[in-house]
């Protein structure tokens, strides 16, 4: 359950994540025991004393992990080192098997960012720069952001959460703009991601955690490209896509795949191809309308079955 909150809250903030025990990468090669009096035992003594101090493992992939134990239950720091390196990546601290704090360093070994837990509840959340300088601070109560500050590189506070409404920015280790969320009652209801040049890309609404509502995407430049309509979570409605800031497709979507009559255009109006979707695979009439004569084919399945040409008279009014 504490895993799967972790990566939900993943989403929800700018957290990453790295290598765990259960990853079936990370093969051992060598384990150490080591009694709670830092005396190096052998595996049947560790076991014997009843589980109490660390053991130490290093993987195939050069990561070393160091488990703390008492009475045979996580207790106290498992670290992780960078491969190959005696650099600590990131520490989960356990009190009695419970996963109370998560922190994650740069290479360089300063902090990146650090996590408490109570219970199975994510509560604060600090995040730094590379240098050490602190970017953000979010104290969450029952999963609902309720308080945030979201500083610049120069340590300049930019936007703040107060009583769970706000803008919080998230930004990359190094500084530059990622992206802009609006929450409200203590979640997002719109983030606006961004270029590396400053440009929108994207502006998506959420509700209860997933998307919900209409989608905008941008090109670098600020040309429209999409325009999607997204059910809690799922693609579904028309989406229109834009080709040099003029629309060039509507496209029907239902449960998240193609599903209708995508209509396709020039200049933004002249309706040129109409073609026959379900559940992501053309089928059914597609329609072209060239030179003055329309072109039909019918599809089965993704594979066409028949072609036949009209006369003007046949085109669309």
């Amino acid at each position: 359950m504490k895993k799967l909150i972790i990566l939900l809250l993943t989403f929800a903030t700018c957290a990453t994540t790295s290598c765990t025990r259960n990853n079936q990468n990370c093969d051992v090669v060598k384990e150490t025991y080591i009694h709670k009096y830092g005396v190096p035992v052998t595996k049947s003594d560790w076991e014997d004393q009843g589980k109490e101090g660390k053991v130490v493992a290093l993987h195939k992939d050069g990561i070393t992990v160091s488990t703390s134990y008492s009475k045979g239950v996580t207790h106290g720091p498992v670290s992780y080192s960078y491969p190959n390196s005696s650099t600590i990546h990131r520490v989960e601290t356990y009190s009695h098997g419970e996963l109370i704090a998560l922190r994650e360093n740069y290479p360089s070994g300063v902090p990146m960012q650090e996590e408490l837990f109570e219970g199975n509840e994510l509560i604060k959340l600090t995040r730094w720069y590379e240098d050490g300088t602190p970017q953000a601070t979010e104290h969450y109560n029952n999963t609902f952001l309720t308080v945030g500050e979201y500083r610049t590189p120069l340590n300049v506070m930019e936007s703040r959460i107060q009583d769970g409404h706000g803008t919080r920015i998230c930004r990359t280790n190094d500084g530059e703009l990622l992206s802009k969320d609006s929450i409200q009652n203590g979640q997002m209801i719109e983030r606006v991601t961004f270029y590396s040049n400053g440009d929108p890309s994207t502006v998506t609404p959420f509700e209860n955690g997933v998307v919900h509502g209409l989608r905008l995407t941008f090109l670098q430049g600020g040309l429209p490209n999409t325009v999607e309509q997204w059910v809690y979570g799922i693609q579904d409605g028309t989406t229109v896509v834009y080709q040099n800031g003029e629309k060039s497709a509507e496209i029907p979507y239902k449960q998240g795949k193609k599903s209708g009559i995508e209509s396709r255009f020039k200049d933004g109006e002249l309706l040129v191809e109409e073609v026959s979707w379900k559940d992501d695979v053309q089928h059914g009439q597609r329609t072209l309308y060239v030179d003055g004569n329309s072109r039909v084919e019918w599809y089965h399945r993704g594979d066409i079955v028949s072609r036949t040409t009209y006369e003007r008279m046949n085109m669309p009014r």
